[in-house]
């Protein structure tokens, strides 16, 4: 048989994707039917070339929002809710938090380690992790998947969604690795294809100046607003900010996937022109990472630079560990030669931290507590924790530019992964997990997009099985 042949099916189930939330989901759609003693046809399609695949899944860290016994941190869905207000999806943030656990259960049954130790600035005070990052998932659950009879269709990618008559997915559209346009035969799909921070129309239509931006990791390029855009045409609803995005503070020297710059915690942040522009610490990190990048888009500040001296360095001795993958810093013995080096007017930078210093209200932060309450007095912007005048050289500094990780706006779904109809029932058949479901409003938690898409993929994957057990009997 050809790969046009095989391509056209019949399939129980399509999954468009290939990162955490695709694999999951194949996987769970598998083990579940053959728990009953079903076989399942399941393809998983990737738009990427098969040394590619994986997209931002594949260079990832891959940290985990998690309390030190493995449960969600609450803070994510009191954070959620707080951002989204009446829009909150309450039927998915309490799926979230209650199917956590069985993720970590189900991903370790893998082989995948999740290790865990302390750690002063999670919002828990654990960190979590994958050992190995995005790709040990893909590098697990690939196998499993084969060995379990789905198959993986690579360089082919999903153009429209089949709709039968009475308004329930009859399969999609694709164009295969040799250009040719298949239809595809299958009575359910998953999306699971991200949103659209790799589509530079969309970007401009609904973040104006975000089609500027690097994004995070090459794979997140793929990522191109399919997805919603066929679902929306299919009937669902969409949900999310539209103009809004997760974009985080990186160090433009490197190339590689993001290399994220964070001791401006513990220090300051400055302008082009040596001004500082923000409050630096007016939340906690996991919040305050993304509020930064925000800011510096938002603003069109270009580059902006975290300046701590070797003070706050000993204070707080993992602040240039919350650099993870930034280059060395610049490093200077006066606040008026990092300047120079910087290319900002020393006066300027000099003044800054001249009246940043005699506005702080203490000597020494507290780097233990989650918000220590030491902040500035008189000065616009405040700093509302970990304020410690910059004094002791040699100075160090890092540039920072935004880039881009994922956009908000998505498709409506229930807490299963079911996609909605502007109604809020079931389009029968479509199912979305990961970054292309619609979830977030103003602010994004920190260390959940995987374990988010993780756990929404296996739901979706569960879904299709049990959903169509329910078909089969009415």
């Amino acid at each position: 048989m050809g790969i046009i042949d095989e391509l056209k099916g019949p399939w129980d189930l399509v999954v468009v994707g290939h990162g955490f939330a695709g694999l999951s989901a194949a996987r769970a759609a598998l083990e579940d039917a053959a728990a009953e003693g079903r076989s399942l046809r399941v393809a998983v399609l990737e738009r990427a070339a098969a040394a590619d695949r994986g997209g931002s899944t594949a260079w990832t860290h891959a940290y985990l929002r998690l309390t030190g016994d493995g449960e969600l941190d609450p803070s994510w869905q009191r954070n959620v809710r707080e951002n989204a207000g009446a829009r909150a999806n309450e039927d998915y943030i309490e799926a979230f938090g209650s199917n956590v656990p069985t993720t970590l259960r189900w991903l370790r049954e893998a082989g995948v380690q999740t290790p865990s130790s302390p750690s002063p600035f999670s919002p828990s005070g654990h960190s979590w992790n994958i050992e190995g990052g995005g790709r040990a998932v893909i590098e697990a659950y690939v196998p499993r998947i084969t060995a379990a009879g789905g198959s993986f269709f690579y360089e082919t990618t999903a153009r429209e969604l089949v709709v039968a008559e009475d308004g329930s997915i009859a399969g999609l559209v694709v164009t295969a690795l040799n250009g040719a346009i298949v239809t595809m035969e299958s009575r359910a799909v998953v999306l699971a294809c991200g949103g659209f921070e790799g589509n530079p129309e969309m970007l401009t239509r609904y973040l104006p100046n975000a089609h500027q931006l690097t994004t995070v990791s090459p794979g997140t390029d793929n990522n191109r607003g399919d997805g919603i855009r066929m679902a929306v045409g299919a009937g669902a609803d969409t949900a999310g900010q539209f103009d809004g995005a997760h974009i985080e503070p990186c160090d433009p020297r490197v190339t590689g996937p993001e290399p994220l710059v964070g001791a401006w915690y513990y220090g300051i942040l400055v302008d082009g022109d040596g001004r500082r522009f923000m409050d630096e610490a007016c939340q906690g990190y996991d919040l305050q990472f993304d509020r930064v990048a925000n800011e510096i888009f938002r603003k069109q500040i270009g580059t902006a630079y975290a300046i701590i001296d070797v003070g706050a360095q000993r204070t707080v001795p993992w602040a240039t560990a919350m650099n993870d993958g930034a280059a060395e810093p610049v490093v200077a013995e006066t606040i008026a030669e990092l300047a120079t080096q910087l290319g900002i007017d020393a006066a300027a930078l000099t003044q800054t931290v001249e009246e940043f210093n005699a506005a702080v209200e203490g000597n020494i932060i507290n780097p233990f507590m989650p918000l220590d309450g030491i902040g500035t007095r008189g000065l616009s912007p405040a700093k509302s924790n970990f304020a410690a005048p910059l004094t002791e050289g040699p100075y160090s500094a890092w540039p920072i530019a935004p880039r881009i990780c994922f956009t908000y706006g998505g498709l409506r779904v229930d807490g299963s992964s079911r996609v909605l109809t502007p109604a809020g029932k079931p389009v029968p058949g479509l199912y979305a997990a990961g970054e292309i479901a619609g979830i977030f409003y103003n602010e994004y938690p920190a260390g959940s997009s995987g374990l988010r898409s993780m756990t929404f993929g296996r739901l979706a994957g569960k879904a299709v099985v049990s959903d169509a057990a329910v078909a089969l009997t009415v």
